[in-house]
């Protein structure tokens, strides 16, 4: 708690400041007064007023909209009026992306804002006043870091000098230099021109340096009002000079830093050489110009004030204009600038010059991503190891330099990991590689959007089977669940967010479909190549493609001459119209019983063609309250909710041993929601299951039953012959007129990665090693694959609880035998062929004699042998994977 309480007087730098109290009489106009009325309209045009919108960060009503000068209409004379209609006809054609809003969580989150924000106000505000010298607010500022802005002990600091500039560097003590790729982060702080140091930037230079690994040079460039521009500008080119001779530089910083920064890769754009690899904008100031009339500052301003911005950015402006692109570097032609990452609060001053400068980089044709988080204030990212939102945008920060830092060796790129599939296992993945300080990680998604098997499942109705709280990673509660049992949207929506809070989705390459993996032994990398014939390189290879990723379409004659429209559940087509339509839905297992409720809604005739009854539990589900929601900002109370509903999910495992006092339970449960929501007998009897309770998946719903016992469905028992052009044909000769056919008929667990060659060792094929049927160690690693990972791999699947609850010890396993690699500096480790045989053999005698090898599912194979499902509860697959036993494996 002492961090806690020293982080509530962080100081937060970056400021525009006061004027100096001996030249309060040397205030600049708001426009220097050789510009004329023509050129400050064409310069801009500024609408102020309206309402802040708490859900987007955005102004409404009164929309600050910087009309700078489209660049790609520049040579048009500003004169013809036709000339710049056209140029904004243009930038009005052009797509842009919108500001991205994160919304901090969490009860503690919430207090120890307030408290930030009250230390702010009375440490800070009342200090940056005319009242006040730049002197003496100097010496404040300082004094107040090295008194209250702990450092963190695992990054060392040391005095340099870059290009004939003083500074300080900033390096992680816990940096692998074998996998940290060469490149610099230049930091320009901020203090409106006039204050701020290296010193008072520390708690965030120092957290950039620990979680991206790269060197951090703090640059002490030189202030105003002593040496007005182009001082600090000449300190920034002659050190990004001097560090872009050994590598890759990203330039950084925040508030007047930012401006710099902007201005710096303006410049080195025109000079022609080396430019940044990206551009890090943290509350940048890039127009010096105030609008008029002054815009009112937001309610939650801590730090920041017009009178400030104008007093100290007309000492940097010296004897030139503000318009000058070197102080406003937003008036600047901002074409062919570098990847660029904003980041904002809500409440601060320069929130709308954030928007505006986003803006304008993409109508320069500028790849920008603005990122603006609610309620916080100006550089809010000074209180990272406080704030939980600021190191998560830290975290944004250093993953967004990360994914543009050039990495490639003769032409080729090279990562230290690709992961394969961009599901809730490639997410969970990327993000726990990130914290274990590996970042040169990029993830491969065949689709065009992340989710993976969520973004497949489209269908209507489709939702999770166990209660949303324990369908959500440990690490990442969700607050914002609307109900007990979450539906796809909602967990596609928490996917997203979870992507973008870590800064996952800059390292995502979608529409990538992976042909090909091979492992060079000599060098101990992969080899990958994509279906537009890409190649890549990588140390290790993640396969979080998991089990549910390829259809299954059912082996039925006729079923590709089938003339009406033919839907598979994992490729829902929401244009195919049902309404009025005579539907049919193969399947009746968990997917299928998703499906039929809302299709039997719509269908003029429904037939649900079924070849076995499967055992459904009433699903206890309820919306949550706002109530609930308030009380999911607690992460105590998220911690408990979630361990509560795994403690129910274990109890139903043993619904699956014969004899229990929980399969018991669950038998008479189920035939008591039988007999109450199927009242014909008949009916109720084709639906009573012949197979052992838990040998298949079991469904838990509420309507599908009912569904079934409407008059226009039909529940079709006959087994199938052949699918004809225009319906269906059961054994007893009868053909069902069909205008819609729906395959609900689930995934091909059996040939997993079959669409993929991935040779190992000695040329030896994953397909030819699978030949009999995939297996692994833990569902993790194959002998004779080295550096090759599997995530809810063979027999980590669950019929009882949450896949989440497997997927997070499986991610630590793998991360734990890379780490096993670098740290003994060896190429490779592989599992004992031995160690996977004997594991294997002694889950398969498990599972011969469990309740699954009872009956047909895509749990088993033909064989009889179980390939999809662990044993044992959660706990005892926890325990087995959460330390690695260096002497299972071989290392190379």
């Amino acid at each position: 708690m002492d961090g806690h309480l020293m982080g509530l007087i962080t100081l937060t730098m970056g400021l525009p400041l006061a004027c100096n109290k001996e030249n309060q009489e040397d205030k600049m106009p708001l426009l220097d007064t050789a510009d004329t009325l023509k050129d400050t309209l064409l310069v801009f045009v500024e609408m102020v007023g309206g309402q802040l919108n708490p859900a987007t960060g955005v102004k409404e009503g009164g929309i600050t909209v910087n009309a700078v000068r489209p660049h790609s209409c520049a040579h048009r004379s500003p004169a013809t009026a036709s000339g710049w209609d056209d140029c904004l006809h243009w930038r009005a054609m052009t797509p842009h992306t919108a500001p991205i809003v994160f919304k901090p969580q969490g009860l503690l989150e919430s207090l120890l804002a307030g408290l930030q924000r009250i230390a702010l106000q009375m440490l800070i505000k009342p200090v940056f006043s005319p009242r006040f010298s730049i002197r003496f607010q100097r010496r404040w500022l300082q004094a107040l870091a090295r008194l209250t802005l702990p450092v963190p002990r695992s990054v060392s600091i040391t005095p340099g000098t870059v290009g004939g500039v003083s500074g300080e560097w900033v390096r992680s003590r816990k940096v692998d230099a074998a996998v940290t790729p060469a490149g610099t982060l230049l930091y320009l702080h901020g203090g409106a021109y006039c204050i701020g140091s290296p010193v008072t930037h520390r708690a965030l230079t120092a957290r950039l340096a620990l979680a991206s690994g790269l060197p951090v040079f703090v640059l002490d460039y030189r202030l105003a009002p002593e040496h007005p521009y182009p001082a600090a500008m000449d300190d920034a080119l002659a050190a990004f000079a001097a560090l872009a001779a050994d590598g890759p530089v990203t330039i950084g910083g925040d508030s007047a830093g930012g401006g710099l920064a902007l201005a710096a890769a303006l410049a080195l754009r025109d000079a022609g050489g080396a430019t940044p690899a990206s551009l890090l904008l943290l509350s940048p100031l890039a127009d010096a110009v105030m609008p008029d009339p002054v815009p009112t500052p937001p309610p939650g301003e801590a730090m920041l004030s017009v009178p400030w911005a104008l007093a100290c950015t007309g000492f940097y402006r010296g004897t030139h204009a503000f318009t000058e692109p070197g102080i406003s570097p937003i008036r600047g032609d901002l074409r062919g600038l570098p990847p660029t990452l904003i980041q904002a609060g809500t409440d601060e001053l320069l929130h709308d010059q954030a928007l505006a400068l986003h803006e304008a980089l993409q109508s320069a044709g500028v790849t920008s991503r603005c990122e603006i988080t609610q309620g916080r204030w100006h550089v809010f990212q000074l209180h990272g190891g406080v704030l939980k939102s600021a190191d998560e945008a830290i975290t944004r920060l250093v993953s967004f330099m990360h994914a543009h830092l050039p990495r490639a060796r003769e032409g080729v790129p090279e990562h230290e990991v690709v992961i394969l599939g961009a599901g809730m296992s490639g997410l969970c993945m990327a993000i726990q590689l990130q914290q274990a300080g590996i970042h040169n990680v990029v993830l491969l998604e065949k689709q065009a959007g992340l989710g993976g098997t969520w973004w497949d499942n489209t269908y209507p109705g489709a939702h999770v089977d166990v209660p949303a709280p324990a369908y959500s990673f440990s690490f990442a509660p969700n607050p914002r669940w609307t109900r007990r049992f979450a539906s796809a949207p909602e967990i596609q929506t928490y996917m997203r967010e979870l992507a973008e809070r870590h800064g996952i989705t800059a390292r995502i390459r979608f529409n990538t479909q992976l042909s090909e993996a091979s492992f060079d032994e000599a060098t101990g990398q992969w080899t990958l190549t994509t279906g537009n014939a890409e190649s890549m390189r990588s140390r290790f290879f993640v396969c979080s493609a998991g089990p549910l990723s390829q259809p299954r379409w059912p082996e039925i004659p006729g079923l590709d001459e089938f003339q009406g429209r033919r839907l598979h559940s994992a490729r829902w087509d929401a244009t195919c119209p049902l309404k009025g339509q005579r539907v049919a839905v193969i399947g009746t297992g968990s997917t299928a019983s998703q499906i039929v409720p809302p299709v039997a809604a719509q269908a003029a005739h429904l037939q649900v063609f079924q070849r076995t009854a499967n055992w459904v539990m009433p699903r206890i589900d309820r919306p949550y309250t706002a109530v609930d929601r308030w009380l999911a900002q607690s992460g105590l109370y998220n911690r408990m909710v979630r361990w509560s509903w795994v403690q129910v999910l274990e109890w139903g495992r043993r619904g699956f041993d014969e004899g229990t006092l929980a399969r018991k339970g669950m038998l008479k449960t189920a035939a008591a929601h039988r007999l109450k929501q199927v009242p014909d007998e008949d009916l109720r009897t084709r639906l009573t299951p012949t197979y052992p309770l838990g040998c298949k998946r079991i469904i838990y719903s509420n309507d599908f039953y009912r569904a079934l016992s409407q008059p226009h469905v039909e529940l079709v028992t006959q087994g199938i012959e052949r699918i004809t052009p225009h319906g269906v044909q059961t054994i007893d000769g009868r053909e069902r007129p069909v205008d819609v056919l729906i395959c609900a008929t689930g995934f091909d667990v059996a040939h997993m990665l079959s669409s993929i060659k991935v040779t190992g060792l000695h040329g030896q094929t994953l397909s030819a090693r699978w030949q009999a049927g995939p297996e692994a160690y833990h569902g993790i690693t194959v002998a004779g694959f080295p550096n090759f990972f599997l995530m809810l791999g063979p027999n980590t699947a669950t019929g009882h609880t949450s896949t989440l609850l497997y997927i997070e010890p499986g991610v630590q396993h793998a991360i734990a035998c890379m780490k096993a690699v670098r740290r003994g500096g060896q190429r490779w480790i592989d599992v004992r062929p031995d160690v996977m045989t004997t594991h294997n053999q002694r889950l398969q005698a498990r599972l011969g004699g469990s309740v699954w090898s009872q009956c047909r599912s895509w749990y088993r194979l033909e064989s009889g042998r179980v390939i999809a499902l662990f044993p044992g509860f959660t706990r005892e697959y926890v325990n087995a994977v959460k330390t690695v036993d260096l002497n299972d494996y071989t290392l190379g």
